[in-house]
Parts: C-alpha cells; sequence; structure tokens
C-alpha cells in the first residue's frame, strides 16, 4: 500500500508532525509549530493542515498515526471532551483520512474506539517514543526534555518499564516532571533568588520563562526561543534579561548584566536539580535493574546531558540515531514510525 503516513504529537502548547512514506527517506521529515491551542481551539484544524504542508503531507496521505497531550488544556472541561475535539480537528483538516490513536498500552485504536475510551490514548506520547527507543537502546532511561515538561523513561531488558501510565501517576513516580526548556515560568521553578549577597524573594508573575533563563545563558537563540515571550516582546538576549530582571521588580536600569547572570545561572540549576531529583526517583524504584545509559532528546538536551552525567549515567544522543530534527520531536516521529509497521505488515499479511 503505497502513500504517506503523518504522526502527530499534539499538545496543548505545541504541535509536531512527522511524514513517513515510500519514497525511500532515510529519516522522517518533521515540522513543529507553537500554537496556544486554549486561546483559539477553533483555529486548530486550520493550523493541523498548515503545519502538514510543512512537510508535504496535506495531500496523498494514506493514514495518520495520533497521539496527543492537549486533552489537558484548559479550555476542556475533561480529558474526554479534549481527546474528541483533537479527532474531530484531524477529521476536519483531513477528510476521509483514517486516524489510529495510539494508547498507553503501545496499541492503536480507532478514532471511534478513542473517543469511547479517551483515557486509554490520553498523553500516550512518551509511550511511542520509549518503544521506538527501546529497539536501540534496551537498557537506557529515555529524557525527553521538550519545552514544557521533561520524560524520564526507564527502559529494562527491551521493555517500557514504567510505574505510572496517567499524568497523576507518572508524576507521582518520578517519570514526569513538569519543567522544560522553554515555557516553565521562572517562579514555578524557584521561590528566591541571589542579588546583592543575599537571597530575594521573587514576584509571583508570569514575568519570565525558562527561554529567558536559557536565552540569557546562550544555550538557545533567537530562532530557539519558539514560544511566546511572557510580555509580548521580542527574542533578543537583552529582553529576556528585561524579564528576568522584572521577576525581583527591577529593570535593566538597575541591575547589570553580573546580576542577570546570577540568576539566569541559579534558575537554571534548580531546572536540573528537579530532573535529577525524577532521575533518581525511577533509579532507586528500578533498582540493581536501573539502567546506567541516558539516551537524550527533545529541546532540553543541554539540561538532560549534565543532568545525567552528574548521576554517572552514560549519555547517548537520540539524534545520532534518528536526526536532529526527528530527536527533536521524539514522539510524532515515533508514533509514524509504528504505524507504518503496523499497516506494512497488514498488507503483507492481505497479499501473502
Amino acid at each position: 500500500m503505497s502513500g504517506k503516513i503523518l504522526g502527530w504529537d499534539i499538545g496543548g502548547a505545541n504541535l509536531k508532525v512527522a511524514l513517513v512514506g515510500d519514497d525511500g527517506q532515510s529519516e522522517p521529515a518533521v515540522a513543529e509549530q507553537p500554537f496556544p491551542l486554549w486561546r483559539d481551539p477553533d483555529g486548530l484544524a486550520a493550523v493541523l493542515a498548515k503545519t502538514a504542508g510543512r512537510v508535504g503531507g496535506a495531500r496523498d496521505i494514506r493514514a495518520m498515526a495520533v497521539t496527543m497531550t492537549a486533552e489537558l488544556a484548559d479550555c476542556f472541561a475533561t480529558k474526554r471532551e479534549g481527546v474528541a475535539f483533537v479527532l474531530d480537528a484531524l477529521r476536519a483538516a483531513f477528510p476521509g483520512v483514517e486516524q489510529w490513536v495510539y494508547g498507553v498500552d503501545g496499541r492503536f485504536r480507532s478514532a471511534a474506539e478513542a473517543r469511547q475510551r479517551p483515557l486509554e490514548v490520553a498523553a500516550a506520547n512518551w509511550k511511542a517514543s520509549g518503544t521506538l527507543v527501546a529497539r536501540t537502546f534496551p537498557d537506557a532511561l529515555f529524557l525527553d526534555v521538550g519545552s514544557t515538561t521533561t520524560d524520564i523513561i526507564p527502559i529494562v531488558a527491551g521493555t517500557v518499564a514504567v510505574e505510572g501510565t496517567t499524568d497523576p501517576a507518572r508524576l507521582l513516580s518520578g517519570e514526569l516532571v513538569y519543567t522544560g526548556a522553554l515555557r516553565t515560568p521562572v517562579c514555578a521553578i524557584v521561590r528566591s533568588v541571589p542579588f546583592e549577597r543575599r537571597r530575594c524573594r521573587i514576584a509571583a508573575e508570569h514575568f519570565a520563562v525558562a527561554a529567558d533563563v536559557h536565552r540569557w545563558l546562550e544555550r538557545i537563540d533567537d530562532a530557539g526561543y519558539v514560544c511566546e515571550t511572557p510580555d509580548g516582546r521580542g527574542r533578543s538576549r537583552a529582553e529576556s534579561g528585561a524579564r528576568i530582571a522584572r521577576m525581583i521588580g527591577a529593570d535593566l536600569e538597575m541591575l547589570g548584566p553580573a546580576d542577570i547572570t546570577a540568576i539566569a545561572a541559579h534558575v537554571a540549576r534548580a531546572q536540573l536539580r528537579q530532573i535529577k531529583s525524577g532521575i533518581r526517583q525511577v533509579m532507586r524504584r528500578l533498582g540493581p535493574a536501573a539502567p546506567r545509559v541516558a539516551v537524550l532528546a527533545g529541546q532540553g538536551t543541554f539540561l538532560a546531558r549534565p543532568a545525567a552525567e552528574e548521576l554517572g549515567l552514560t549519555a547517548r544522543d537520540l539524534a545520532d540515531e534518528m536526526g536532529r530534527a526527528a530527536a527533536r520531536a521524539a514522539p510524532a516521529a515515533a508514533v509514524a514510525c509504528l504505524l507504518e509497521e503496523m499497516v506494512d505488515a497488514s498488507s503483507s499479511a492481505v497479499d501473502s
């Protein structure tokens, strides 16, 4: 069966799509699109179609593989409502294209079945990427640091060996840590920062985000700052510095570069501690079976690498196996590849 397969990782703030097909591509074509769903839910279908077009996947699609976390967006009263809304948007954007929705049990479901059992497909993206990674790294901790969250996925003897499968259970187990490379508010990372040789409380306001911290520290550039800025201004290093200064009620006329650097470095270290805490919790549960290799992916590999290495783990970059773009959008690429295998296997069975 010829044609293209689109893999979707549809989040509440970002859309990621991967295209696989029969054209001999060694790597999936991948596109990312920031989209704050809660602000314009009715615009989702149009953005899905436009994003697919960026990878050449707006036509000749034989099937779509879908995983999502958008159901958690606060424009939906329940996850059931969110799952149905996302599937409706995909149907509107790609009428007549078959949807296969990936579940936390590693199984694809029809759209109709997914609507009936939404909690089995809600927030299953970690399972897709973990399953694919396990084929290359049968014993590893898969650390996927995205714009908003960090997934810590243990793989033991070729199997995804998680304790939790729902968001609450994964937060309890340490396998999901709500800190990311871009969107996390600074006031959710720390309560105080160093200033004038003392600890200064910070404003509980959405003045600055992790992207500002890492932009100031030059871990990302303007192009890597793909989320919205808290104040609607630009993404330059100076503008990020101004937002960081505002966290202690100051501005760039009151603080110098060394002050901003001290604050940013403190916040970045706090993020590192949060990720390390999750890793430790997962490794304690696994005991002697805990892997000693960490496979890194996502936008925040610059956070994942020191977290792994400081805990004595050998860090490996998933980009070396999948390509950099696919590693940044690992769940979308994984779910597309997994569906392609399922479709090809079904076609082979029919042919034989």
